[in-house]
């Protein structure tokens, strides 16, 4: 394992506490506050995830379209009018997509849902798959969720279909909006504008059921059914979890520890997640198990999974979506091996002419989280490069995207993941101006592939505190601490490889999730996470050694 590169999360003064406010006014021990002082939590952070009421929430009527949007749907439950959902087929889309479909049943509408394929379709609205979804049911308003804010043209040509369109989106804005009402929070200096996808649909529904700012009476607990799905595409998607997002996803994770639905239960149970659920279990666990559907087809099931009524149904749908599951982990780990390690470039551009469109996204991850830099993985498809793009949390793809527009066919997606595409003569093109533009971006970027909140083990909190201050994620990250010295005693052995171990000096356990015999040789270095289970305690996971000449 080669050493990473570190630095620490927040600079501290030798001696001072600058987090003793924080430890008194929210009854946190000394541990936990230091935690959230480094991530620059002030009591206002703090209040959304520790206090998470109904009363902090943002007024739906505010999010810019909402007013419109509500009118017009509320208008089609009245008169009868069929309506479809048209999603996206990723957990961000999928969960959005359901969450509708649940508030439009529960409002006595007529309506279905469309989920454009990843393969034949493509992103985002399809005016041929509008005309077929015109065609066989016949709906005269179409709701959009996690995509559309930049398809002008294929709402214009719906309403010479006859048709009307809501948008509700959170990607990066285009020149101009489509001629329809546009829920976004990127509008109008809205409070949020960090929600995903299913954020955005969740404050129509609020809006919808008359929920501003508090829910009457039964809408609290359906709501709080909503925000199961809310926190699964808050959290799969990626936005920052702080302010309103970090208070939905609480709630979120605090109703999916009481009773589930069919298909959340079969999908937890799958996911071998039992009891409190965490950011963590939805990003490496549930998360990928609802994005596999997508990516390996058509993400229908995947909804159908979240609307399932039983428990045979669910079962059936869950075998479905674990057997899709396995083949992408597969096809992933092949592409993996394939791909050359990145290079030194500021953008880490790799072209695969056989990759498989479903897996590229997460591969450019596991690249972008190896260098600290943004990564691209792209296939070819009839001479035009398709590309997932990926960032880490100190760059903003947006700008990069608009710097290489004159040379892409299209491009879009928001600060830390996109997607674009682009005739394969424009490589050269694309790769030098992505490049400058992520240059000029690392200049302001801490030059370190591992952010650490200090040295040894016993600066972690307890678990309950843990859990406390969930979500963690992106803009939140969980727990990463250094540990130094010998092994103490020999280590065991377990699984495909891994390995537990003890160190000199630390009472707690280590888990190496890797087959590297030298690893653990010598003198260690070894950054370690919290890894906390309900029935079997705390662990530590390593995430890979540091050089010990620069430990704190």
């Amino acid at each position: 394992m080669t050493p990473l590169p570190w630095r620490m999360r927040r600079a501290l003064l030798p001696g001072s506490r600058p987090w003793a406010a924080l430890a008194r006014t929210w009854d946190l021990s000394p541990e936990a506050a230091r935690l959230a002082w480094l991530r620059e939590a002030d009591d206002e952070e703090l209040g959304w995830r520790l206090d998470p009421s109904w009363d902090r929430s943002t007024d739906p009527f505010l999010l810019p379209g909402v007013p419109g949007a509500v009118e017009r749907i509320r208008r089609a439950c009245a008169q009868g009018e069929s309506i479809c959902v048209y999603g996206d087929y990723d957990v961000d889309g999928v969960t959005a997509t359901a969450l509708l479909m649940r508030v439009l049943e529960k409002l006595g509408a007529r309506a279905s849902f469309f989920i454009p394929n990843r393969f034949n379709d493509g992103y985002g609205l399809n005016l041929e798959c509008i005309r077929e979804v015109m065609a066989q049911r016949g709906p005269s308003l179409l709701v959009s969720v996690d995509c559309g804010v930049r398809s002008v043209d294929e709402v214009r040509a719906t309403k010479e279909l006859g048709a009307d369109w809501i948008i509700t989106d959170h990607h990066a804005l285009g020149p101009a909006l489509p001629e329809c009402p546009v829920v976004h929070p990127g509008l109008d200096g809205y409070a949020n504008p960090s929600l995903a996808g299913v954020g955005v649909a969740f404050k129509l529904a609020q809006a919808l059921l008359d929920a501003a700012p508090t829910p009457r009476g039964a809408d609290g607990p359906f709501l709080d059914g909503l925000l199961k799905l809310v926190a699964l595409g808050t959290v799969a998607d990626m936005v920052p979890l702080r302010g309103e997002n970090a208070l939905l996803v609480k709630r979120g994770l605090l109703a999916m520890a009481g009773a589930n639905g069919p298909g959340l239960s079969a999908l937890l149970r799958a996911s071998k997640v039992d009891g409190a659920v965490r950011g963590k279990d939805i990003g490496y666990q549930i998360g990928p198990r609802l994005n596999a559907v997508g990516r390996m087809g058509g993400a229908e099931d995947a909804v159908r999974l979240l609307l399932a009524r039983d428990a045979a149904s669910a079962a059936g749908l869950m075998e479905r979506v674990e057997a899709l599951n396995l083949e992408r982990r597969e096809i992933q780990r092949a592409l993996g091996d394939q791909l050359p390690p990145p290079g030194d470039d500021p953008f880490d551009l790799v072209v695969e002419p056989t990759a498989h469109k479903g897996v590229i996204g997460i591969v450019a991850g596991h690249r972008m989280r190896a260098t600290q830099r943004p990564s691209a993985v792209c296939t070819v498809l009839d001479g035009v490069a398709h590309c997932s793009v990926r960032a880490p949390e100190t760059y903003d793809l947006r700008p990069l995207l608009e710097l290489a527009g004159p040379y892409l066919t299209t491009g879009g997606g928001h600060r830390y993941a996109a997607g674009m595409t682009f005739p394969l003569r424009n490589l050269a093109f694309v790769k030098a101006t992505l490049n400058k533009g992520a240059q000029e971006q690392s200049v302001d970027a801490p030059d370190a592939a591992l952010v650490v909140d200090g040295a040894g083990t016993r600066l972690a909190p307890p678990r309950a505190e843990l859990e406390r201050l969930e979500p963690f994620g992106q803009g939140f990250p969980e727990p990463v601490l250094l540990v130094e010295g010998r092994l103490a005693g020999q280590p065991r052995t377990f699984g495909a490889g891994y390995r537990k171990f003890r160190m000199e000096g630390e009472s707690e356990e280590f888990t190496l999730f890797a087959d590297e015999p030298r690893s653990l040789e010598g003198s260690l270095c070894l950054a370690v996470a919290p890894q906390d289970h309900p029935r079997w305690g705390r662990s530590w996971r390593v995430d890979g050694p540091v050089d010990p000449r620069e430990a704190p």
